[in-house]
């Protein structure tokens, strides 16, 4: 199994900048792809973009050499500098989700939502500040709609379950597909210390459905990538992120088959999450690794996920009747 920089050098033209998320290292990185023009990928929160400025100097790139900004989804660690980068990059054209694409322009619903998650300071103090796209800016990215970058073409699928607002794109020259959080999380040795990657799902709220995420991986598994590019985080085989991502969506459906009915708010369930997840790094002989590391993700994984299942149970009772 090719390891995760391996897999990355192969992509032509395709480069992986650290936007260093609430200042951790390889937790959440922008996909460069150097063409005609530059396209930069989920490039990250108003925070980051100090060290994707400093990466992009790096390569040699500056902000009027930016053509194309592609979103996966809207949530503020994929999306929420990307009102700074337009107004930085004034040639480029930002490309989403056409659920989406109303967010961008007015982020007033979508910040609503993320405070009542992380709260006001917290939510500035790890995402910065917010600024609207300018709606004449934005191309929205319809399921099989290319983006045209110069030599490479990114075909847009739409990919539901984590959010109903997700994209993934794959790049026909390459094979590699940027998956947004449609494929989970990836959690790199370079963030963890661990020996080998770890992989997850993640089912933050409030669009998440897991039997609509697994309909999605099933779709994407069948489309010829041979990369699955991460935002958090780097690069994994395709059977290795399809296997672990939809494994992990069935045991957190069975533990709530088996639990559901015993669980009163999120915080229990976190609990019965990171018991699964202690048990599953055993499962993996990831001897080294500490499953408090895991702690923030499944936080937001409890809250998604309980929210999905006070909705399934409400489903079933309706359908069940009187």
């Amino acid at each position: 199994m090719l390891e995760a920089s391996a897999l990355l050098a192969a992509l032509e033209d395709t480069h992986l900048i650290d936007v260093l998320e609430a200042g951790r290292p390889a937790r959440t990185g922008c996909y460069v792809l150097v063409d005609e023009g530059i396209t930069l990928i989920d490039p990250g929160s108003e925070r980051g973009l100090g060290p994707l400025e400093d990466g992009l100097r790096a390569l040699g790139i500056s902000w009027k050499d930016v053509r194309h900004v592609v979103v996966t989804h809207v949530h503020l660690d994929h999306a929420g500098g990307v009102g700074a980068i337009a107004a930085r990059a004034e040639r480029a054209v930002v490309h989403c989700h056409p659920r989406g694409a109303r967010h961008l322009s007015d982020p007033t619903r979508l910040l609503t939502g993320s405070r009542a998650v992380f709260g006001e300071d917290r939510l500035r103090e790890v995402f910065g500040d917010i600024t609207p796209v300018p709606a004449w800016r934005i191309a929205p990215a319809r399921d099989l709609d290319p983006i045209q970058t110069g030599r490479h073409t990114l075909v847009a699928f739409d990919s539901p379950g984590h959010a109903s607002h997700h994209a993934t794109y794959l790049d026909e020259r390459t094979g590699a597909l940027y998956t947004g959080d449609a494929v989970g999380v990836r959690y790199d040795p370079a963030a963890t210390g661990w020996s080998v990657p770890y992989l997850m799902p993640t089912t933050s709220p409030s669009e998440f459905d897991p039997l609509v995420s697994l309909e999605t991986i099933r779709r994407l598994s069948g489309i010829g990538s041979v990369a699955v590019l991460h935002t958090h985080f780097a690069a994994s085989s395709p059977e290795t992120a399809f296997g672990a991502v939809s494994a992990g969506l069935e045991a957190y459906m069975a533990l709530m088959e088996r639990y559901g009915a015993r669980v009163h708010d999120a915080r229990g369930l976190q609990n019965i999450l990171a018991d699964w997840h202690a048990e599953d790094l055993a499962r993996q002989r990831i001897a080294d690794a500490d499953p408090d590391l895991l702690r923030d993700d499944l936080y937001l994984n409890a809250l998604g996920l309980y929210q999905w299942w006070q909705g399934e149970t409400r489903r079933r009772a309706e359908k069940d009747g009187p």
